[in-house]
C-alpha cells in the first residue's frame, strides 16, 4: 500500500518569519474587496502540535459561499493550487487536493495533473495519492484514503470560539462576516480535523516594483523614492496595495529580496506510513462516502 506524505511545516524567509494569527488583524494576505471579512486557514497535517497552517483573508459584499473564498484566494495567491471536481448544479465542487509552492514557480504533481493559470485543476473523478514533484513544495490529496475536511467557525476559533464540521459542501456553505473557514487534510478520515497553529501567508511577488522579474536594489530605490506617498501605485513602492508607501512595504521588499519576485514560506517534508490494515481502509472509505454525501448537496 502506498505511503501518505505527512507534512511538517517550517517557515523560512530572508529575515522576517511569518507571524502567528490570533485574529483578522494578524492576516497579511487579503483577496477581494468589500465590507465583510472572513478567514481561510489550510492545514496539511492532522492533529499535530508541531505543524503550522497558513491563513489568508477574504473581503466581499453581498452573498458569498465557502467556494467563493477558496477560489478567490487560490486565484490571488500564485503559490496556492487546488485539484477539484466540478459537480455542477446543486452538488457544487468537490476538493481532492491542495498544494503550496515554495516560491520558485515550478509546482507540479507526479500524476501529470495540469493546472490552469489560476492554479486550479478540474478533474473528472476522485483523486488519491499524488505527490508534489518538488520536495520543497507541499501537497496532499485524497477522497477515499483520507480527504480534505471543511470546517467553519462563526467566532474566532483561536480566541474563545470553536470549529465545527460545516455539514455542507463549500459550494453550499453561506459565508457571514467574521467567519473562519478551515480546510484540514485527514488521512484518518476524521470529521473533527481542523486547522491548527495558523501563521500568516505572505503576500506574493508584490515587491518587484519595476516589474523586471526579480526583487533587488532597483526595487528598493523605487520604494525609497516613493516613501510617504499617499494614493500610491505599485510602481511607487506600494507592495501591499494599501495605497501608501510605508514601512510595511519595506518589510515585504526585505523578505522578498533576491527571490525572483516571490516571497516564500518554505516547507520541509517528513514521510510516515499511514495505517495499512485492509479493515481500516474499508471502514474509512465507507465513513467518508456517507459523510461526503451529506456534504455535497446544497440545502
Amino acid at each position: 500500500m502506498r505511503y501518505a506524505t505527512i507534512i511538517i511545516w517550517c517557515y523560512v524567509t530572508c529575515s522576517v518569519h511569518a507571524g502567528p494569527v490570533a485574529s483578522f488583524a494578524d492576516i497579511e494576505f487579503w483577496a477581494g474587496s468589500g465590507s465583510n471579512e472572513a478567514a481561510l486557514v489550510v492545514d496539511w497535517v492532522e492533529n499535530s502540535s508541531s505543524d503550522e497552517s497558513l491563513a489568508w483573508g477574504y473581503r466581499w459584499d453581498g452573498n458569498a459561499y465557502g467556494e467563493d473564498i477558496l477560489m478567490a484566494i487560490v486565484e490571488a495567491d500564485p503559490r496556492l493550487f487546488i485539484k477539484i471536481q466540478g459537480w455542477g448544479g446543486d452538488l457544487g465542487i468537490a476538493v481532492y487536493g491542495i498544494g503550496y509552492d515554495d516560491g520558485d514557480g515550478d509546482f507540479a504533481l507526479d500524476d501529470g495533473t495540469s493546472f490552469d493559470s489560476n492554479g486550479i485543476a478540474v478533474v473528472s473523478g476522485p483523486a488519491d495519492g499524488a505527490l508534489a514533484i518538488d520536495g520543497d513544495d507541499v501537497y496532499a490529496e485524497g477522497w477515499f484514503t483520507g480527504f480534505w475536511h471543511y470546517g467553519l467557525s462563526d467566532g474566532n476559533p483561536y480566541s474563545g470560539g470553536s470549529w465545527s464540521s460545516s455539514q455542507l459542501g463549500a459550494s453550499s456553505q453561506v459565508l457571514a462576516d467574521g467567519d473562519w473557514n478551515s480546510w484540514a487534510y485527514t488521512p484518518t478520515c476524521n470529521f473533527a480535523a481542523f486547522a491548527e497553529n495558523p501563521v500568516a501567508a505572505f503576500p506574493s511577488g508584490n515587491a518587484d516594483f519595476d516589474s523586471d522579474g526579480d526583487v533587488d536594489g532597483g526595487d528598493f530605490l523605487a520604494w525609497q523614492a516613493g516613501f510617504g506617498i499617499l494614493d500610491a501605485t505599485h510602481e511607487d513602492g506600494d507592495a501591499d496595495l494599501d495605497r501608501d508607501v510605508d514601512g510595511d512595504d519595506f518589510l515585504m521588499w526585505q523578505r522578498e529580496f533576491g527571490q525572483g519576485g516571490s516571497g516564500k514560506n518554505t516547507p520541509r517534508l517528513t514521510s510516515v506510513p499511514e495505517p495499512t490494515a485492509v479493515s481500516t481502509l474499508a471502514l474509512c472509505t465507507l465513513f467518508v462516502f456517507f459523510g461526503r454525501l451529506r456534504q455535497w448537496s446544497r440545502p
